[in-house]
């Protein structure tokens, strides 16, 4: 008993203790401080290699092939960080309108940190960034050709309308939409050659894009002085009873809200697959497949999507469907509501691609 009190009282060797238990936290302290050091200097780097690829990429424009440049920065980026804890490096780059934006990330092992509990041997670290390009303007010419069916029994008017399409602009919807501007309807009136002092073709502010609005009236092709009445109150013509007020069923504007993704025409407005779009090399192509052209034609079909952008010397197509897929109501024939033939050929017309306004100055910055 006297050698257990012995030893319970013995207070040497206590500095050896003491320094064995705060070696652990002392250790992971200092494991924060070099791990912070390292992970800032990786995600440092990794900003500066988003940033100059974001530039370079944005510099040769929406049409150019950008996957050289996303490539060339995984290449730079491992062989300065994959033999130093670097993996699962994730690059991407993409355009929207006229921002080309690169997002990368990575793990970061790290190498004393981890030893404090409940902390991981790796920290994800991620970047971003945004150049835009400002270009010289897409100057867009009146169609070569619009055509709107007059054997259909509803009204249909074609507008034509500059889109902002930054969502960060600070303007609501219809305050992006500018210079509406009719342009033709199925009753044969051409509004930019009858009345070319009162309506001009638009042109659209740097970063804007061409877009064009369907205005659908039901059943009225021969009353077509109903479109400009107040919706709210003269819909007594209309066939179809409104269950939730208005907008009622017999009116209808369809909004392409055209963007520019990657060099390719992206119609954000529309909620129905309503329109389709077709390049053409030439004009001589922009004809029915029936009359040597590459246009396609039948009934109950799904459209064609143009899969690359619209480039100068070329022309787009576009051809609507006036009563779109998926709305309610009967389908038995034209004079119900869900009736709908999906011939895409309802209104057609045909756009030369837009030349350069090359009096302006082209160059890039970053913005974010």
């Amino acid at each position: 008993m006297k050698r257990i009190s012995r030893f319970l009282k013995d207070r040497s060797g206590n500095i050896a203790v003491i320094f064995a238990l705060s070696l652990v936290p002392v250790m992971g302290l200092a494991g924060v401080s070099v791990d912070t050091a390292r992970l800032i200097n990786v995600r440092t780097s990794l900003q500066a290699e988003a940033d100059a690829t974001a530039l370079n990429a944005a510099v040769g424009g929406p049409n150019q092939n950008f996957a050289a440049q996303i490539n060339a920065m995984n290449d730079r980026v491992t062989a300065a960080f994959g033999r130093s804890g670097l993996s699962d490096l994730n690059i991407n780059g993409g355009w929207n309108g006229l921002d080309f934006r690169v997002d990368a990330s990575a793990r970061v092992s790290t190498m004393l940190v981890h030893t404090l509990p409940g902390i991981s041997d790796s920290v994800r670290v991620s970047v971003r960034s945004t150049a835009r390009l400002h270009q010289p303007m897409l100057q867009y010419e009146p169609p070569e050709v619009s055509w709107l069916d007059p054997e259909a029994g509803d009204y249909n008017r074609i507008y034509v309308y500059c889109f902002d399409p930054d969502p960060d602009s600070g303007k609501t919807l219809a305050q992006r939409r500018t210079q509406r501007t009719p342009v033709q309807d199925n009753n044969g009136i051409n509004y930019l050659t009858r009345w070319p002092n009162q309506y001009q073709w638009p042109r659209c502010a740097e970063g804007e894009t061409i877009s064009f609005e369907l205005y659908n009236l039901r059943f009225s092709r021969t009353n077509p002085q109903r479109i400009d009445n107040d919706p709210s109150t003269d819909h007594t013509w209309c066939q179809h009873t409104p269950t939730t007020g208005f907008p009622h069923p017999c009116r209808h504007r369809y909004f392409t809200d055209t963007a520019h993704v990657n060099g390719q025409e992206v119609h954000n407005g529309l909620q129905y697959d309503i329109l389709e779009t077709v390049l053409c090399e030439s004009m001589e192509e922009c004809r029915p497949a029936s009359q040597g052209g590459i246009i396609p034609s039948g009934t109950n079909r799904t459209p064609q999507q143009a899969a690359q952008g619209c480039s100068p010397g070329r022309f787009m197509y576009y051809g609507w469907e006036d009563r779109p897929p998926g709305l309610p109501g009967g389908t038995a024939n034209w004079t119900q509501m869900g009736w709908t033939d999906r011939d895409y050929d309802d209104i057609r017309i045909i756009m030369e691609c837009p030349q350069l306004d090359t009096t302006r100055e082209r160059y890039v910055r970053l913005i974010e």
